[in-house]
């Protein structure tokens, strides 16, 4: 049997509860990234006793386990990976045709910032068409849009030519990855992949990078009632998101825009994360703080290096403070370099004229 439009979106309605349902249940699961640890274990177990009712060939796998783990580059290191596998199904293809590759994280980012307000972060909700709670977007919704279309197309008979393989890594966030590196690295690899993270139902051959800086303000502590004038680096990480929004304006100007960003949504962006100044706690020395410090996102097209990202910002910023204002401009994790495919591929016109078919309108391919 080869499932038509009309068949196919039958059945996917007539299993709108279970998918809903299988959501809720991964999304229940507090899965979180904190490093160096990460709690995937149980969404990886529910995962892994739906792909061995399927009849799915599995392979399970911590990142560690790859041979070369502490010497290869593209690893992060510093990570605890006890509990934390991967889990690779195989749906084998009775021959001569490509095969495809659908994969997603495990692991979501913490329930911060609190309070949630329609429902507790691992507590999910159903209102008014959409699901609620950490992950339920990124991207346990992505990982059950795939189990359910193998479930659906192995419930009533249907075959693939090509092998069909879906996997859950762990230990996505925080600019890791190296669930997928492992992966790859074992050998799970396809003729086209489809990565399941949310892009408004969008084709999106290409994706940004990423660049994570702590920028830190140097102040000398102390008393400000003797008489002596001592610099506040509060007052400068005030100063200081002043220039990081002047940054984010400015930064892109005279950059040729790529292609594929043309009709895309979003621009790269530049983000404050995260304003510290002084101690956290309520009480405490009520003098001016030592130091203040932000976390910032920079996002990059393709083409931009870490280097040149890295000068355009320090010099951004040099230009506008005072130079007897102690600043420290350091990276994060790593950098997480923009990539893409070709748009013209012949997995990305397949899924366009399925997207087309499906949505009933013209898919939109943008990064």
């Amino acid at each position: 049997m080869v499932p038509g439009i009309p068949e196919i979106n039958e059945l996917v309605e007539g299993h709108r509860q279970q998918i809903i349902d299988l959501v809720c249940r991964l999304v229940n699961i507090p899965t979180e990234n904190n490093p160096p640890v990460g709690y995937e274990f149980e969404g990886q177990n529910l995962l892994k006793d739906i792909f061995r009712k399927l009849d799915m060939e599995l392979d399970e796998f911590a990142p560690d386990e790859i041979e070369d783990y502490k010497t290869n580059p593209a690893f992060l290191k510093g990570r605890d990976y006890k509990n934390r596998k991967n889990i690779v199904a195989l749906w084998r293809g009775i021959g001569q045709g490509r095969s495809i590759l659908l994969s997603g994280h495990m692991d979501v980012a913490p329930k911060e910032p609190l309070p949630w307000k329609i429902c507790q972060p691992y507590s999910s909700v159903v209102k008014e068409g959409r699901i609620y709670g950490r992950g339920s977007c990124d991207m346990k919704g992505g990982l059950v849009c795939a189990v359910m279309a193998v479930k659906i197309l192995k419930n009533i008979g249907w075959q693939p030519k090509g092998d069909v393989i879906v996997e859950s890594v762990v230990d996505e966030e925080y600019a890791s990855g190296n669930g997928t590196i492992a992966s790859r690295l074992r050998g799970h690899n396809a003729d086209f992949a489809i990565n399941l993270e949310p892009t408004g139902l969008r084709i999106s051959p290409a994706c940004v990078g990423g660049l994570v800086y702590k920028i830190s303000i140097i102040g000398e502590g102390g008393m400000p009632y003797t008489g002596d004038e001592i610099y506040n680096p509060a007052y400068g990480i005030a100063d200081m998101i002043n220039i990081i929004r002047e940054f984010a304006k400015e930064r892109l100007k005279g950059v040729d825009k790529p292609r594929l960003w043309k009709n895309a949504p979003q621009q790269p962006q530049v983000i404050i994360t995260k304003v510290k100044a002084g101690e956290v706690g309520p009480y405490g020395q009520l003098g001016i703080p030592s130091d203040s410090w932000m976390e910032v996102v920079v996002q990059t097209y393709p083409g931009q290096s870490e280097e040149d990202i890295t000068e355009e910002l320090r010099s951004f910023i040099r230009g506008r403070l005072p130079k007897s204002i102690g600043i420290l401009i350091e990276r994060l994790y790593r950098y997480i370099e923009p990539v893409g495919c070709d748009r013209l591929s012949d997995g990305v016109k397949a899924l366009k004229d399925s997207a087309d078919k499906f949505l009933d309108k013209e898919a939109v391919i943008c990064a």
